[in-house]
C-alpha cells in the first residue's frame, strides 16, 4: 500500500510525499565513497587508485596525399557498409581522411635507459574502401606492425618501440602514408640512468608497457620478426651447427666402381 500523499501542512495546501515536510539527506561523503584501496590482482598493496580508462581520444592530425588523390582514388570501387555508410549520408564536398589514428601522440614519460617499452596505437580505416599504409621507419622509434589491407571500418593494431642505451631525450615524428593523406604523430620519452631517482619508479603513461628489462639481441630481428602479441625480447631457440670443412659434397651421377675390381684373384 501506498503512503498517502497528504502527509504535509494542510495550512499551505501543498501535497507533500514525504513526512513531517523534511526530504531525505544524503549521507555525509565519508559512508557513499569508499576510501580504501583494493589490492592488486596478486594479493599486494596498490599505488594509488586505479585510474578510468580512456574512452575518447583526439584522433592525430592528417594531411592530404594529393598526387594520390588524383590519380588513383577516383577509380577505386568502394562498399557501403553500415559502420562507414551512416557518414556519408547528406555529405558536403570536402576532404575526408581514410584513417584516424589514435592517440594523437605518442608520449613515453620516464623510461629507464637499456629496457625495451612499447606505446599502444589504434588506426581505424573510416572510409567506405579498402585502404592500405605504410610508415616511415624512425631509427630511434620503431613501428611495430602487420602491414596489409585494412578493410573499411576496421581497425589494426600499431606500437611504437623505443629502447635507448644511453641518458637522453626522445622528440621524434613518425610519419604513416596512405592511400589518401599522410599522418604525423610525435613520439616524446625522456631516458634515465640506473642512478637517477626516477628510473623505474611511479605508474606508466597510458598505454605504455613494458616489453622487458634488457635490449634485444640485434641478430634476432633478422630471424623472427617482431609482432604485436611479443611479451618478451625473444630468444634463439638454437644455435646453428658447426660447419665441417673438410666434407665433400657426393657425385651421385658418377659411374659406379665395377664388381671386377672389388673380387679377390683366384690362386
Amino acid at each position: 500500500m501506498l503512503p498517502p500523499l497528504m502527509a504535509g501542512s494542510a495550512s499551505n495546501g501543498l501535497m507533500m510525499p514525504f513526512p513531517n515536510d523534511q526530504p531525505p539527506q544524503l549521507p555525509p561523503p565519508s559512508n557513499r565513497i569508499v576510501t580504501n584501496v583494493p589490492p592488486t590482482v596478486y594479493g599486494t598493496v596498490r599505488d594509488g587508485k586505479v585510474a578510468a580508462p580512456t574512452v575518447s581520444v583526439n584522433p592525430a592530425q592528417a594531411n592530404p596525399n594529393l598526387m594520390n588523390l588524383l590519380l588513383e582514388v577516383p577509380y577505386k570501387r568502394g562498399v557501403h557498409t553500415v559502420s562507414v555508410n551512416q557518414r556519408y549520408l547528406n555529405h558536403e564536398p570536402t576532404f575526408d581522411a581514410a584513417f584516424e589514428l589514435m592517440p594523437a601522440r605518442a608520449d613515453f614519460g620516464p623510461l629507464m635507459a637499456g629496457a625495451v617499452y612499447r606505446h599502444a596505437l589504434k588506426l581505424v580505416n573510416v572510409s567506405n574502401l579498402s585502404q592500405r599504409y605504410s610508415i616511415k621507419q624512425n631509427a630511434r622509434a620503431k613501428v611495430i606492425h602487420s602491414p596489409g589491407v585494412v578493410a573499411a571500418g576496421m581497425s589494426v593494431l600499431l606500437e611504437v618501440e623505443v629502447c635507448e642505451a644511453a641518458p637522453s631525450e626522445l622528440h621524434e615524428v613518425i610519419t604513416i602514408v596512405t592511400e589518401r593523406e599522410e599522418i604525423s604523430i610525435p613520439v616524446s620519452a625522456t631516458i634515465h640512468g640506473e642512478g637517477h631517482p626516477d628510473a623505474g619508479r611511479g605508474r606508466q603513461r597510458p598505454g605504455v608497457r613494458l616489453l622487458s628489462s634488457a635490449a634485444r639481441e640485434p641478430s634476432l630481428g633478422k630471424t623472427v620478426a617482431p609482432t604485436v602479441y611479443d611479451v618478451g625480447p625473444g630468444t634463439k631457440r638454437f644455435n646453428a651447427p658447426s660447419r665441417n670443412l673438410n666434407y665433400t659434397k657426393p657425385d651421385f651421377f658418377a659411374e659406379p666402381p665395377s664388381d671386377d675390381e672389388d673380387e679377390a684373384p683366384l690362386g
